[in-house]
């Protein structure tokens, strides 16, 4: 019978390849299938029907005669005396042809039950047939297993055959490679022994089988700190399931925390870092398993790829955490400045997850505006364990925002205000498209009516090493009661911690002379300037005549383009700033001219340089010229005209690009196109002059209209350390010359011309 039992096989396969000539359907045959194992009593008692570990059978899944659907296998297998708690049943099941109709169906029941304890099937629908493997843990000695092998049909009621490729099934006794096995129920205890200040231990495992889960527990202390860091090694390919953990607090059902890999990311790490709260002290649970979302069957085990649990308990390092809790607005640090020039320092850690740091600054009263400078600042830190591990892509992400209070009492009217009054609460939809979202997040928050003045979010380490864009200054109205400004440094997410000391420097700056000289009444005025007269020649340096001068301090600076989704200098991508820009308006009254009134405009301005010779910021001037041929019906003395034809902002920034000028045709080659600014680096001042290129000029209608606006704030902003800025402007005669791109002889500006004694063309600069 077992001479039988092995060469049937070998028939059974000459048979089906025998009749693969033909042109029958894949699943037909042309032998004779003996058909063995039809039931569970066949499965005990015949010989054929046992299968011995470690020894594959080879079957058809096909009935004998005419009819060959709905064949049932049924198979035992004896667990011997020697089986114990981490006896594992390693069954697999599949097809060897590159196709075949059934899909095939294994499932383990106990000897005398007819419920299932495992059950899997291949539903490979038109393509390659799959292997069903199982790894089932049945430790029970001197028993049987029953393993019946079916088709699992797409339709029930037409099951699927094939008498012309066989099956092969195979079944492997094996001992479980995870040593802490039964621990699905009980857990295994981690040992924590010191290693100087920290308390350490380890553990390593297997999540061998379907289902498996493992628990680990480790008694922690009021107060303490615990890191646990959970890891997959890469075994160079991915595992069946996506590792998880959960940590239990010692009533062994809330839980602390939990995680898991995302999908097709190896090695696996997760980690967390826990302050345990007094009414949790006692002994904690790690739960490992495999993740099972919503809907998704149960993980698949794997007895490849082993995990290593660490268990680090450290102490609260941050000493305002130690003598109280500054982890939310109600118990902020507090410091006093007492006058513009004072200066104040924060120190602190985020130490484990959900560590917020509040602090607080308030100044006194004062008649006179002034600047909040703040800066956070790294601290070198031996630290007890790594930072945390975050989502793939992402750096680390530190957070420092800057809070004025609307109110302590929380209504709906007050977050109204908040939300929608810019006088309580300002925002920057010019630089920051999201503002409003952003406002009306803190506007609503559940402590206090916020209003969210500035925002630093950790960006590139390779763009802003140590946290280079972690800096800001904030414009201070003048305040009769003085004013508060709260700090917050956290984490985006409540998900993460480094156990790094920081340092927080915050001061209380007066303005410099000239922007503190424009203020009246609280209020920045505009400063009167009168445009010098150069006739022929160029821009005097050093003539107060021609020069305006001042510093922008706060706010990020103005960007471009792409560089409000990039980022630029010094402010990241999502850096936030209530105000964006520091502005000094200067009011230029222009010159009475006789007919043709156009004039050529000199503009030319400095930005100081810093110590290491580098550019704080650019210059952006906003333009606002009075139509003096247009009326505005008695309402003022000035039209004013703030966009060209084409609807774009009259502003003029440093731009390197070669581009058409003003009075350049639409049909010149690119070739003619010369660059619009002039850049030069000495070693006090980067210098931009508007060039001849560009004909700057001003239109008569600006003449007669007598009055130019010019507003400068900062563009790219790379460092807030305080510097000058000199804006030299003045006007001279019309029209002027330049030199064409290829060298050639000097070219002039459009000249205007008399028309039936009427002035045409001439300067068109807005055009």
């Amino acid at each position: 019978m077992r001479l039988r039992t092995r060469l049937l096989p070998l028939a059974l396969l000459l048979l089906a390849a025998c009749s693969s000539e033909g042109d029958d359907p894949p699943d037909a045959g042309t032998g004779v299938v003996e058909d063995l194992c039809n039931s569970r009593e066949e499965a005990l008692t015949n010989a054929d029907c046992e299968l011995k570990p470690g020894t594959p059978v080879e079957r058809f899944l096909a009935l004998t005669g005419d009819v060959k659907a709905g064949d049932e296998d049924w198979y035992s297998v004896r667990i011997p005396a020697s089986a114990n708690a981490r006896t594992l049943v390693h069954i697999t099941g599949t097809y060897l042809a590159s196709s075949t109709p059934v899909n095939l169906s294994v499932t383990v029941q106990e000897k005398d039950k007819n419920t299932a304890l495992v059950a899997k099937s291949d539903q490979h629908g038109s393509g390659a047939p799959k292997p069903v493997d199982i790894v089932l843990p049945y430790g029970t000695p001197d028993t049987q297993l029953v393993i019946v092998v079916r088709d699992a049909p797409v339709n029930p009621a037409r099951p699927a055959f094939d008498a012309r490729n066989p099956y092969r099934l195979t079944v492997e006794l094996l001992e479980n490679p995870d040593t802490n096995e039964p621990n699905d129920v009980t857990p295994t205890p981690i040992a924590l022994a010191a290693q100087g200040a920290v308390q350490v231990g380890t553990a390593k495992g297997h999540l061998a089988t379907d289902g498996d889960v493992d628990r680990f527990s480790f008694p922690l202390a009021a107060g303490k700190i615990a890191y646990v860091r959970l890891t997959a090694p890469d075994q160079g390919f991915a595992p069946n399931y996506r590792l998880s953990y959960e940590l239990l607090r010692p009533n062994g059902t809330d839980k602390e925390s939990e995680g898991n890999v995302l999908p097709k990311v190896h090695p696996g790490v997760l980690a967390t870092a826990r302050k345990v709260q007094a009414k949790y002290a006692g002994t904690w649970v790690l739960v490992v398993k495999g993740y099972r979302g919503n809907n998704e069957p149960v993980p698949a085990g794997d007895l490849r790829q082993p995990y290593e649990v660490e268990v680090r308990v450290v102490d609260e390092e941050d000493p305002r955490d130690q003598s109280g809790d500054n982890d939310a607005y109600v118990r902020a640090s507090s410091a006093n400045l007492g006058a513009p020039g004072a200066s104040t320092t924060f120190e602190g850690r985020l130490g484990y997850v959900s560590d917020r740091d509040w602090f607080s600054v308030k100044l006194s009263s004062s008649t006179k505006p002034g600047l909040l400078r703040y800066k956070l600042v790294e601290v070198p830190t031996a630290t007890r364990f790594d930072p945390l591990p975050l989502p793939l892509g992402q750096m680390a992400d530190r957070q420092v925002l800057v809070f004025t209070t609307v109110a302590t009492t929380v209504t709906a009217e007050q977050r109204a205000t908040c939300t929608n009054d810019p006088a309580v609460c300002p925002r920057d939809t010019r630089e920051h498209p999201d503002a409003p979202g952003l406002v009306q997040t803190y506007c609503n928050n559940p402590e206090a009516v916020l209003c969210i003045q500035s925002l630093r979010e950790e960006s590139d380490p390779a763009r802003f090493p140590g946290l280079s864009n972690f800096q800001g200054v904030l414009p201070v109205p003048a305040n009769g009661s003085g004013a508060t400004y709260h700090f917050v440094v956290q984490d985006d997410g409540n998900n993460w911690a480094d156990d790094r000391d920081y340092r927080l420097e915050v001061s209380w700056e007066a303005l410099d002379v000239e922007e503190d000289s424009a203020y009246s009444g609280g209020v920045e005025q505009e400063r009167p300037k009168t445009l010098g007269d150069v006739g022929t020649g160029d821009l005097p340096v050093g003539n107060a005549t021609f020069e305006a001068k001042g510093q922008l301090t706060y706010g990020h600076g103005r960007l471009r383009g792409n560089d409000r989704a990039t980022g630029l200098g010094v402010r990241g991508p999502t850096d936030y700033d209530a105000v964006p820009s520091d502005t000094d308006t200067f009011k230029y009254q222009l010159p009475s001219r006789s007919a043709p009134e156009d004039a050529a405009w000199l503009v030319q301005w400095d930005v100081d340089n810093l110590p290491d010779g580098g550019t704080p910021h650019g210059l952006a001037l906003d333009l606002t010229f009075c139509d003096g041929n247009s009326t505005d019906g008695g309402v003022g003395s000035c039209m004013p005209v703030t966009t060209t034809s084409t609807g774009g902002a009259l502003t003029l920034a440093y731009n390197p690009t070669s581009m058409r000028a003003w009075h350049t045709s639409a049909s010149a080659p690119l070739s003619s196109y010369q660059a619009l600014y002039k850049l030069e680096k000495t070693a006090g001042t980067t210098r931009v002059t508007v060039a001849p290129y560009a004909c700057s000029c001003l239109e008569r209608r600006f003449i007669k209209g007598g009055t130019l606006t010019v507003a400068v704030s900062a563009t790219e902003r790379t460092d807030y350390r305080p510097v000058g800025y000199t804006l030299r402007t003045g006007y001279g005669d019309y029209p002027r010359g330049y030199t064409a791109a290829d060298g050639g002889s000097p070219t002039s500006c459009p000249a205007p011309t008399q028309d039936g004694g009427t002035w045409v063309g001439g300067c068109q600069f807005t055009r």
